[in-house]
């Protein structure tokens, strides 16, 4: 046994040595095709800007002239054309001949010969309404037209120059691939070897391996299933922590309310007498103190209700209900801020019937308050609202999903706990009160999220 382990490791490990010796080969013959033709590139396009250089500085010569003669504004267009053109050329010249010292060198001269050029040719454009025609033609005469032949010969320098590298560069690169041919060749043989290797190793195990993947998958198996196990038990487990929870805070809430409510009453009769005793009556700052705590018992009475309406358990009227026309009416409740937001909702409706058991008006709330909550997590004009519907195992699942801003974990184990908000006008209580709702009817609310890839509310109901 110890004798094949070892035989089949020194298959694998000469076969992956082969291998890598035959993509080094390779590689590196790619690496200096790729190099050679970049140069071959390189020496082409220099020897087009050279020729773009001539014809531009042609044209320069052509349309002052033209323009000094005849007098007309075209001759003048085409002229700062040029020399917009010969700038831009120059610059690509540099950036292609940074590379080698001696033609970047020559393209300096260059560059220096057709900007003195250009700048007598601007010069006598300036003199044309001021100077004598003798003057006027002194720059672009016969006199000054060993300027331009000076700077063609040293286009012509250059070309002469890159042509002559481009054709050794060419030959070399002729060579080269008659050498990769042989290159490839030995690539292939040592391809072929490794595959050899590689499949008298894989025969030598074969049944072994395939007697161990029939073992692996049936272990695979059963550990997929007791992991959905676990996850499922988990998921009650929550689903129980979370009623507790929430009837933990319902129970404190109502001993709160009780305990605040009566003295809140005391204080609300004590200032209404307060108010009509005749010295502070006629006080305006003694009004406003009153004032103050009325609205500020009135205030904490209103935070005492909401606690236990988000908290209580609740008498349900239910009646037999379509979830997808809940989800419609919903919407529509919401319609102002999708408008207003620019939300794009997409509805993923199940075709079978959906048909559920519940209290309307509040299920209608709790699919509210989850649809305001994507809304108000999304950017506008780029937000997506998708809403979906399905029936799987005696369950109506509903899952409301957007592409906002999304949650962190601590967050997620803080949704649902009253007075919990990180907006700056939220009360939270919007998602304890939804979660009661959906609890009270003896379903479930879950909540994926990821910071920055949105979040998903699923929603499961008992079908009708």
């Amino acid at each position: 046994m110890i004798l094949s382990l070892n035989k089949i490791r020194l298959g694998y490990a000469l076969s992956s040595l082969l291998l890598l010796v035959s993509y080094i080969l390779i590689f590196s013959t790619n690496r200096r095709l790729q190099q050679e033709k970049n140069w071959i590139v390189n020496n082409y396009t220099l020897i087009n800007k050279m020729g773009a250089i001539k014809i531009a500085m042609s044209e320069a010569e052509s349309n002052v002239r033209g323009y000094i003669i005849n007098k007309q504004a075209p001759f003048l267009d085409s002229f700062y054309a040029a020399r917009s053109a010969l700038e831009q050329l120059h610059r690509e010249m540099k950036k292609l001949t940074q590379m080698d010292p001696v033609q970047s060198a020559n393209e300096d001269h260059l560059y220096s010969m057709t900007r003195r050029r250009l700048s007598e040719l601007s010069s006598s454009v300036l003199l044309n309404r001021h100077s004598s025609a003798a003057l006027r033609m002194s720059t672009v005469g016969q006199a000054k037209l060993a300027q331009a032949d000076s700077i063609y010969e040293q286009i012509g320098k250059m070309t002469s120059v890159e042509e002559a590298l481009m054709k050794k560069r060419m030959s070399k690169l002729n060579n080269f691939y008659t050498s990769t041919e042989a290159m490839t060749l030995l690539s292939l043989c040592m391809a072929l070897i490794a595959v050899a290797y590689a499949v008298i190793t894989f025969n030598s195990q074969y049944r072994q391996k395939k007697k161990a993947n029939t073992i692996a998958n049936q272990y695979r198996i059963e550990l997929e299933s007791n992991i959905k196990e676990l996850s499922d038990k988990n998921t009650e487990l929550n689903e129980l922590k979370g009623i507790e929870k929430l009837a933990a805070i319902g129970r404190v809430s109502r001993v709160v309310a009780h305990e605040v409510r009566n003295p809140l009453t005391n204080i609300t009769l004590a200032t209404e007498q307060l108010r009509d005793l005749s010295c502070i009556e006629q006080d305006e700052e003694g009004q406003l103190l009153i004032n103050i705590i009325k609205r500020n018992s009135t205030r904490i009475s209103q935070m005492v209700a909401d606690l236990l309406n988000a908290t209580k358990f609740m008498q349900l009227d239910k009646q037999r209900e379509n979830i997808n026309d809940i989800l419609d009416e919903s919407l529509d409740m919401a319609k102002d801020r999708l408008l207003l937001q620019k939300i794009r909702v997409i509805k993923d409706y199940s075709p079978d019937l959906c048909d559920v058991m519940v209290d309307k008006e509040r299920i209608k709330l709790a699919f509210l308050n989850i649809i305001v909550n994507a809304i108000e997590a999304m950017r506008e004009e780029d937000g997506v609202l998708e809403l979906v519907t399905r029936s799987a195992d005696g369950k109506c699942i509903v899952e409301v999903r957007d592409n906002g801003s999304g949650m962190d974990e601590n967050t997620l184990q803080n949704l649902f706990e009253p007075y919990f908000t990180l907006k700056s006008k939220g009360n939270g209580l919007g998602l304890t009160n939804t979660q009661n709702i959906v609890l009270n009817h003896k379903g479930s609310i879950r909540v994926q999220s990821a910071k920055g890839n949105g979040t998903i509310f699923t929603v499961s109901l008992d079908l009708a």
